[in-house]
């Protein structure tokens, strides 16, 4: 079940796992029960290991070449490039 972000006019932002059939259907606030509407600008995380999570090895968990594990030229990881 994904986590869908959605904002409460009075509240502010809260996230809530929701069956992808109501991916589009308010959702009543954590504080104040006002129905709110899903935040279109997130995307919904669909379960894992949470993003860049460190898995057995060393390895990083992310599929394809995402920017923070990918090596940079030299050898290097993104982050580990000086500025």
């Amino acid at each position: 079940m994904p986590l869908y972000e959605y904002v409460c006019e009075a509240c502010g932002p809260f996230a809530a796992m929701r069956p992808l059939a109501a991916f589009d259907a308010p959702c009543d606030c954590p504080d104040c029960g006002a129905a709110s509407p899903r935040n279109l600008l997130a995307s919904p995380a669909l379960g894992g290991n949470g993003g860049a999570a460190p898995v057995a090895g060393g390895a990083r968990a992310h599929p394809g070449a995402c920017a923070c594990c990918k090596p940079a030229r030299g050898g290097l990881r993104a982050d580990a490039v000086g500025g």
